[in-house]
């Protein structure tokens, strides 16, 4: 199988009934940061998104040219840290960026600074976390189609490509999908060019509620009955297309049976970023893809610990069902485990516990280190080391056979966890 060709402009997409399957890289938070996005276009990817970034804080970021990196960042006010940092000769024309918004004003001013540096902007409104509810952001939305619809007016006044990403609006159920239609038609009547539907209802976990696929396919063949989502507005599918053969399905069956433009994927790609390559059968090893994430974690000078956090989901069996989880598995060396990878305080420490070589001198970007390498996020290995949630690599000790003290750390990682995510973006 192979993805859409990518001649010509990738994005927005178009709606389309035939063809080979359009696949992007879903917005991640923490884990969408350069290096995964560039792996996942050198691996082929036809676009990638950014992180979700809050609108209220990114407009107060200032945009400068980093000679030393051939890149674009976006800075913090404190000087230091990086909102956003871009590799224009490798993202040009392949890079969206997410924004949480709440307000059209403030959805607008940072739609338009990121602008030149963009192919478009997405609006999340499918975030469940405290953090986006509370201001009125993310999974909120979705019961707001009046003011969701007024965001998306404002965002395509600055920019010609103005998507969405939703979940199954709370109050319907499988049977009735009416208020996620309605609010469809006023998203795409307000601007947006695509909408990438997430199979799940907000607060629906991965490890507890597998993506509703036959609701999502009824949900596409109603939309489709309609000539603007046959003509005007894309729409693309997210949730759980571990293999080739889920993505080509997803794809396929024509539009009145509910058929997608195409695939954007999150977990999927942490598990093994080679999806994104044409043919399936030369799926790389996750050594391998961990080792060339790392490579671009040094060629962009990323912080260590997001480094860290991102190989960690890479590596760890974290809300993945355990039939894909062990399909996946390869061999990797005695010493990778996620205690000694834990442990690593510096990309070159992660590079000795990958075996991998960098040859480049460590000191060529110090002063670009100095000037704006801060990370801003909040981590806790605590977060990783819970065996509720992660899985040495090579360690085949039953979940129910914890020890002691990594039972201990259960409770301290799902407050942690719930730091992250309550934190990033306060």
């Amino acid at each position: 199988m192979n993805f859409q060709a990518m001649s010509g402009e990738v994005w927005p997409p178009r709606p389309r009934e035939r063809g080979e399957p359009f696949v992007g890289l879903a917005p991640m938070v923490r884990a969408n940061s350069i290096a995964l996005r560039v792996l996942a276009l050198e691996y082929g990817a036809n676009i990638v998104f950014s992180e979700e970034l809050v609108a209220k804080k990114f407009v107060q970021t200032e945009r400068r040219l980093n000679p030393t990196l051939g890149t674009v960042d976006y800075v913090h006010s404190d000087g230091k840290s990086i909102a956003l940092r871009i590799d224009p000769k490798k993202e040009g024309g392949r890079l969206v960026v997410q924004l949480g918004a709440s307000d059209p004003e403030t959805a607008r001013d940072a739609a338009l600074h990121v602008a030149r540096d963009a192919v478009g902007v997405d609006l999340n409104m499918g975030c469940p976390k405290r953090f986006s509810l509370t201001d009125g952001m993310g999974a909120a939305l979705l019961s707001q189609p009046e003011r969701a619809a007024s965001i998306v007016r404002a965002m395509a006044q600055v920019c010609r490509a103005v998507t969405v990403k939703i979940r199954f609006v709370p109050n319907d159920d499988e049977t009735n999908l009416d208020r996620t239609i309605q609010l469809c038609r006023a998203l795409q009547v307000a601007g947006a060019k695509a909408i990438t539907l997430h199979a799940r209802f907000p607060g629906e976990l991965p490890e507890k509620t597998g993506p509703r696929r036959a609701t999502l396919r009824r949900l596409l063949a109603r939309l489709r009955t309609e000539i603007a989502f046959r003509h005007e507005c894309a729409l693309l599918v997210n949730g759980d297309y571990y293999t080739h053969a889920d993505i080509l399905e997803a794809c396929s069956g024509g539009w009145m049976s509910g058929s997608a433009d195409g695939v954007l994927l999150a977990r999927p790609a942490l598990l093994n970023a080679s999806i994104f390559m044409p043919n399936e059968s030369v799926l790389l090893p996750r050594l391998v893809v961990v080792r060339d994430y790392i490579a671009l974690c040094f060629r962009y000078d990323l912080h260590y610990k997001n480094a860290k956090y991102v190989m960690m989901e890479m590596l760890a069996k974290r809300r993945h069902p355990s039939a894909i989880w062990k399909m996946f598995a390869h061999h990797v060396p005695a010493n990778l485990t996620i205690e000694n990878l834990s442990s690593a305080k510096s990309l070159q420490d992660m590079a000795r516990v990958l075996e991998y070589h960098h040859h480049e001198d460590t000191h060529k970007h110090q002063d670009n280190l100095d000037a704006t390498n801060a990370d801003d996020r909040h981590y806790d290995d605590h977060y990783f080391l819970s065996n509720h949630n992660f899985l040495n690599v090579n360690n085949n000790v039953d979940e129910n056979e914890k020890s002691p003290a990594t039972n201990r750390s259960l409770k301290r990682s799902a407050i942690y966890a719930f730091r992250q995510d309550k934190q990033f973006n306060s």
